[in-house]
């Protein structure tokens, strides 16, 4: 399985979240925002989580991230 950063568990857990809450995906600014960081940081994480299998984008498209590995199955498979 998967091993994540502390970091990149926020901005996972921060897209859950907002697909939850909101019902679409967020963007990089938006992600930005949630987690306390600028942009530059937060994308570059989210093209990490992208590299690892974790989630899915449609490269230069807002809103396309999907989750393909939850943070709860990451966290359960760590244990």
């Amino acid at each position: 399985m998967v091993k994540l950063t502390i970091k990149q568990k926020v901005v996972l857990e921060a897209i859950e979240w907002y697909i939850k809450e909101y019902g679409v995906s967020p963007t990089i600014k938006d992600l930005a925002e949630l987690t306390n960081t600028s942009t530059h940081p937060t994308h570059e994480k989210v093209l990490k989580l992208e590299e690892l299998g974790v989630i899915s984008t449609q490269n230069g498209k807002a809103r396309t991230i999907k989750v393909l590995i939850s943070l709860e199955e990451i966290e359960n498979a760590e244990h």
